[in-house]
């Protein structure tokens, strides 16, 4: 018998597909100790993999709902994902305490790489590099290439920035991370914007309804740009999880507590 478990989700909507994932992590995660990284030394389950299409993502409220009589709060609201949307993924201004945005790499901005140790070499230091602006550019591609190419795949990150693990730091506030998205991946198909959302490293239970509806929303502003329909959105992970501290509240959303 297979030691993993691999899990495709075909959901009808954000609301739906949600349920499902929440559902089918309930039933097929894999729980372990977290040794580095957020919640280090509790625990979260995960899938092994996990992939999913979504038909209808544009459907409102994009916000999944909870029971009306629930005393559970929705893992986000329209206003957090239209917040999201402009702050995060099309304003690259980032705060003090931030190292970069997704939009950074969606709209361009200033990245800081992360100091680190060549094999050989002297120790780098600090090096801001100016990313372009990868929207603007997938945008005019599909304009001037027409809509039968599949060149336009928005990248988030550098291979520098996984180097941000080793960095030391006192407390966790100074923890330096790498990207937790790592593309976008955009075509168009009978004249529908498709857009396939891939992630290293992502958190079920408050995060994957606020980041697919600001993708939802992306994709809805580029179909305007470039002159066609919103489409479906399509995602695969290796770790989609809740960590130790969602654990209830993933159960009492499924009705298992």
């Amino acid at each position: 018998m297979a030691r993993f478990r691999p899990v495709f989700i075909e959901g009808r909507d954000l609301d739906d597909t949600w349920f499902q994932l929440l559902a089918q992590l309930y039933e097929h995660g894999r729980r372990y100790e977290i040794t580095a990284g957020s919640y280090e030394g509790s625990q979260r389950v995960a899938y092994d993999f996990v992939s999913g299409f979504i038909h209808y993502p544009h459907s409102r409220p994009l916000a999944p709902r909870v029971p009306e009589n629930s005393p559970l709060p929705p893992p986000t609201t329209d206003e957090e994902i239209d917040k999201y949307f402009v702050n995060y993924l099309m304003c690259s201004d980032a705060a003090v305490h931030e190292d970069y945005r997704y939009a950074t790499w969606v709209v361009g901005g200033d990245y800081e790489l992360p100091r680190f140790q060549k094999p050989g070499l002297a120790p780098v230091d600090k090096e801001t590099v100016r990313v372009p602006n990868q929207l603007e550019w997938i945008v005019r591609h599909f304009r001037e290439k027409g809509h039968g190419n599949e060149h336009c795949f928005l990248t988030v990150g550098y291979p520098e920035s996984n180097f941000a693990y080793d960095l030391p730091y006192s407390n966790p506030n100074e923890r330096k991370t790498s990207p937790c998205l790592r593309g976008l991946d955009f075509r168009i198909v009978e004249g529908q914007l498709l857009t396939h959302v891939i992630y290293r490293s992502w958190d079920l239970a408050s995060g994957w309804a606020t980041n697919m509806g600001g993708f939802t929303l992306l994709n809805e502003y580029m179909a305007a740009e470039i002159g066609v329909e919103p489409g479906p959105l399509s995602f695969s992970c290796k770790s989609l999880h809740c960590y130790e501290h969602a654990f209830e509240y993933l159960k009492l959303r499924l009705g298992k507590a």
